[in-house]
Parts: C-alpha cells; sequence; structure tokens
C-alpha cells in the first residue's frame, strides 16, 4: 500500500486488493508459504522458490528496482528508489553523505544491537520517503526531523529501544500505518488526529506472558485519536471514558485492544462496541485482576467478529456467547467464572482454538466435554491449579489436533477420552503434576496406551533458572 503498488478497486479497501494478490501469487506458485497465522490459518510468512528468487533478482538489477548497501563503501554505486542496508559498520557515516533524495523506500535489518544506529542524519537526507522499516533496529529515539518526511505512508518501529515520539509526527499527513509494538513508549503524543489517513495503528507490548494476569499492556493515546475516521486497527491502548465513547463513531475499525477498562466505563463500552459492525478483532483487559467485566450488558456482538480475548473476573457467562457464529478463537484470561461456558460454545460452528487461563472459579474442579466443537483444533488449559479431570466424551472435539495443559498441578492423569481424539498430533504439558507425567512415560506408564497414537507429546518443567525439556513421545 505504502508503495503505491495496490491498485483502486471499487467496493474493495486496499487491504482486500493486496490480499487478493497474495493470494493469487500462491495459488500460482510464485511464492511459498512458509508459515501460517496460528489462528486464522492464514498465510504469515512466505518465501520465493530459488530459480523464482534468481530471476526477480536479474530482473531488479537491470531495472534499477532495488540496491544493497555495500559495508566496503558505496563508492559509485547508484543509489536506487529502494534501498536496503544489512549491516554497517564504520563505512556507514560515509554513506550518511551519499545523496538520499530520490530513495523512496529505506529497510534495515539484521543488525548487532551493541551499536546504535545514526538515524538522524539519514532523515535528512531523505526527501520523498514513503517507507522507513527500522524494525528492530538499535535506535534510542527519533529526530524531530522526521517531520519533515511528508510523502511517508508506513513507519515501523517494532522492537527498538525509543521511549517516546516527538510532537512532528503530527505532520505526517499521509501516514498510513505505525508500528510501535513492542517499544519502550508509553503515551503517544497530541496531534495524533492530525494523521486523517491512517488506517493502522499497532501499539502494545505483549511479551508478558500468558501465565499473568498483565496479558498485554497498552499504550496512552491522546483523545484526538478519535477523530481518525480511516482507522482500521487499533491494538492497544489504555482506554479511559473519552475513548470508550468515542470509539462507536470510528466505524471503520476491524480490529481493536482496549486495556485497563474501568468497571464504570463498561456500559458505554457495550454501547459503543454495538455500532462497530466491521469488527474483527477484540480484546477487552480490565484494571486489576479484582476488577469484573461486564460484558453481559453487550446485547449483540459484532457479526463479523473472529477473535475474541476477554481478560478480567466474569461474572456469568455472557448470553450471546451462543451467537458467535463466525468467531474463530475464542480466549478467557483470568475470568474465574462460577458457571461453565462449554454449553454456550459447544456448538460454535467456525471455533477452531480455545484458551482457558484462570478461567474458572477454584470451586469447580472438573472440566467436561460431552459434544460438539465440530471445527476445534487447538485446546489450551493454562493456570488451573484446582483443576483434578478433564473428561472428553467420545464424538466431541472431532478435528482436535493439538492440547495444551500448563500449571494445572493437581491434574494427575491425561484427559479421560483422550483415546477417542484420533486426529490429535500434539499434547503439550507444562509444569503439571509429577503423577501425570509418570502416568505416560516410557510403556510401563499406566496411561501410556491410551496416549500412544500422539505422535508429539512434550513435556516443560519451569525451574529457576531454566526450563527443562523432556520428549514423552
Amino acid at each position: 500500500m505504502a508503495e503505491g503498488f495496490v491498485e483502486e478497486r471499487k467496493g474493495l479497501t486496499p487491504e482486500e486488493v493486496a490480499k487478493g494478490y497474495l493470494k493469487e501469487l500462491i495459488s500460482r506458485s510464485l511464492l511459498q508459504v512458509t508459515r501460517k497465522n496460528n489462528t486464522f490459518l492464514r498465510p504469515k510468512l512466505c518465501k520465493l522458490h530459488d530459480l523464482m528468487r534468481e530471476l526477480a533478482l536479474s530482473v531488479s538489477e537491470q531495472d534499477h528496482f532495488c540496491s544493497i548497501y555495500d559495508p566496503q563503501g558505496i563508492k559509485d554505486e547508484r543509489i536506487d528508489r529502494r534501498f536496503s542496508i544489512h549491516t554497517f559498520g564504520h563505512a556507514i557515516l560515509q554513506l550518511c553523505r551519499t545523496d538520499m533524495s530520490q530513495v523512496r523506500s529505506f529497510f534495515a535489518f539484521h543488525f548487532d544491537k551493541c551499536h546504535t544506529f545514526p538515524l538522524d542524519p539519514f532523515l535528512s537526507g531523505f526527501r520523498l520517503l514513503r517507507v522507513l522499516e527500522l524494525r528492530d533496529v538499535p535506535i534510542d529515539s527519533v529526530p524531530r526531523t522526521i517531520g519533515k518526511l511528508f510523502n511517508l505512508r508506513y513507519l515501523n518501529l517494532k522492537g527498538t529501544r525509543i521511549k517516546e515520539l516527538p510532537k512532528s509526527l503530527g505532520r505526517l499527513m499521509n501516514l498510513q500505518t505505525l508500528d510501535l509494538r513492542n517499544t519502550m513508549v508509553k503515551a503517544l503524543p497530541e496531534g495524533l488526529g492530525k494523521l486523517h489517513n491512517l488506517r493502522h495503528l499497532l501499539a502494545y507490548d505483549g511479551d508478558t506472558g500468558k501465565e499473568v494476569f498483565t496479558y498485554m499492556i497498552g499504550v496512552q493515546v491522546p483523545a484526538d485519536v478519535l477523530k481518525l475516521k480511516n482507522l482500521q486497527v487499533l491494538n492497544s491502548v489504555e482506554a479511559n471514558g473519552d475513548i470508550i465513547r468515542g470509539i462507536g463513531n470510528m466505524t471503520q475499525l476491524k480490529r481493536i485492544g482496549l486495556t485497563k477498562v474501568k468497571e464504570e466505563d463498561q456500559l458505554a463500552l457495550c454501547a459503543s462496541l454495538q455500532k462497530l459492525k466491521l469488527l474483527r478483532h477484540l480484546l477487552v483487559m480490565v484494571s486489576n485482576e479484582e476488577e469484573t467485566l461486564r460484558m453481559d450488558a453487550l446485547s449483540s456482538p459484532p457479526p463479523l467478529l473472529r477473535k475474541l480475548t476477554l481478560i478480567g473476573r466474569l461474572n456469568c457467562v455472557p448470553p450471546w456467547f451462543s451467537s458467535l457464529s463466525s468467531i474463530v478463537h475464542l480466549h478467557l484470561h483470568w475470568s474465574r467464572l462460577m458457571e461453565d461456558p462449554i454449553p454456550y460454545i459447544n456448538a460454535l460452528p467456525n471455533l477452531e482454538r480455545l484458551a482457558f487461563v484462570n478461567a474458572y472459579d477454584h470451586g469447580i474442579k472438573k472440566l467436561c466435554f460431552h459434544e460438539g466443537f465440530p471445527k476445534l483444533q487447538h485446546l489450551s488449559v493454562l493456570v488451573s491449579p484446582e483443576l483434578v479431570e478433564i473428561i472428553i466424551e467420545k464424538g466431541a472435539m472431532p478435528s482436535l489436533s493439538r492440547i495444551s495443559l500448563c500449571v494445572c498441578t493437581k491434574l494427575k492423569k491425561v484427559p479421560l477420552g483422550i483415546e477417542y481424539l484420533t486426529n490429535l498430533q500434539e499434547l503439550e504439558l507444562k509444569d503439571v503434576s509429577d503423577e501425570l507425567v509418570n502416568s505416560i512415560r516410557g510403556e510401563e506408564g499406566f496411561d501410556h496406551p491410551r496416549v500412544r497414537h500422539i505422535p508429539v507429546i512434550n513435556h516443560y518443567q519451569q525451574t529457576t533458572s531454566f526450563c527443562k525439556f523432556e520428549s514423552l513421545s
């Protein structure tokens, strides 16, 4: 999109057109899928076949499509509109003095983080830049001169060491994508609402681990973010009353993550969510683990919702769970329910991934899957220290390929009925009881015959200094 390669098509967004391109390239075997999205099995990573890559490199060189920095020095080499650096040394200072005025896209890759990349002199040389890709590059700050890059469409600072952004960012009127994931940025500057073309704002830290309450850390955003009517992705931000009431007017939103949601704002949140008819991904996280998440006030969920993550105590199972006909991934985190959600969700026609993380009240000691879950492929049960038994009846979860059990210390044996899961490919055990592990270890294990059909059984045990791995296959 930022390069200008995506043509306009009536009735389709640029993202939809681009996905069509990708799908066609894959179907023609011009691209090979090497990794798929864990949730929706869409292409996550692609590569060129070796022969196709050689042809692409040849055409690229002939047409001056792109050039790559030679650490020995640029000298008389031509710098094309697309320029990338794969490493840098002392000669980088010479490169800073090279004419960069015609560069449209700048990419930096594979840096030694012991050094600091001299970003400032590069920015002063760019005039027509549309793409600035600095993922994982060792920079500590963003110069104010970035505000002069009027043509910039795409800015990726993911994984850098920056702590704040300059106010001059508000001058990037053509910016479409801003990626700040896994940085140290805690708040975005005033003036964000001036970026009327912004479509994707990614600004969360999701590396806290799935076994603690703080599943995700959002950033603070100014109130004028509500002016961004073209925004499709807002993930994730600290919520306040104004933000919660205003997002209902951001009708193009397809993905949103809200953290630190207060109980008194949740009725307003449900009212706003009712208006987001295009929403596909929703994450809602309360302020702390004692707060209650009142999602039962939502009369009906967004009709196209495919991924739902709820983080916080639920007093009851929201009755609209049973109407999530498009849902593919449901994640209940720290819900501590006293009511069993399984009868509400076992008939969902498209559910493929289900995660329970401290989802049950300590009084519930048994988890029963009597029927349903026709498309479920991955079941995760994490942080259930009081759970003593899992029962899977014959016919339930016929498509299940993976089970993950973590911090289920009172679970003494594998799920009863696991032998009925003929499509099961992997059983992952982490920080479970010795009794469970011993019951399937080796041919002499009491439950070993029931898991013999599973190709991969991995056991992880976390110690104070390292994680111990054992294959039980």
